[in-house]
């Protein structure tokens, strides 16, 4: 079994999920604590830092992506990781009945109700891994 889980959010900036992605990401980390949790980090891995590259290769990863693109999927397989599960911010928000075009851009503190529901989402995830054998 792996040890522990690498949050691993896309990068599109020009997107309120993205903000809220990156924010959850965060607050689940907080939850998980330390020991069960890495934040993941794009510039580190096109950058080839060796811990971020070791978080995707090492640990269960999730990818919390914001569209269709799926861009951190792509970046974790480009560096050898895998991609264990996903959470689409876009999707969940909206089956979850956000108003998804009325969420904050620039910034969501971490008390925010998508930020605290896609959070929620990711800890759910991480907890269903946690209990896989390793592949």
């Amino acid at each position: 079994m792996l040890d522990a889980i690498c949050l691993q959010p896309c990068l599109g900036i020009n997107d309120n999920l993205t903000t809220i992605g990156r924010q959850a990401c965060y607050a689940a980390h907080l939850r998980l604590g330390p020991d069960k949790s890495h934040l993941g980090c794009a510039p580190a891995l096109y950058a080839e830092v060796e811990e971020d590259v070791d978080f995707v290769r090492n640990d269960w990863v999730i990818a919390v992506e914001s569209c269709e693109k799926e861009c951190a999927n792509h970046l974790v397989e480009e560096k050898k990781g895998q991609v264990h599960a996903t959470v689409r911010v876009d999707q969940f928000l909206q089956q979850a009945g956000f108003d998804v075009p009325s969420l904050p851009r620039e910034h969501a503190p971490l008390t925010h109700p998508a930020v605290v529901a896609v959070a929620d989402e990711i800890v759910r995830v991480a907890g269903e891994l946690a209990g896989r054998e390793a592949p």
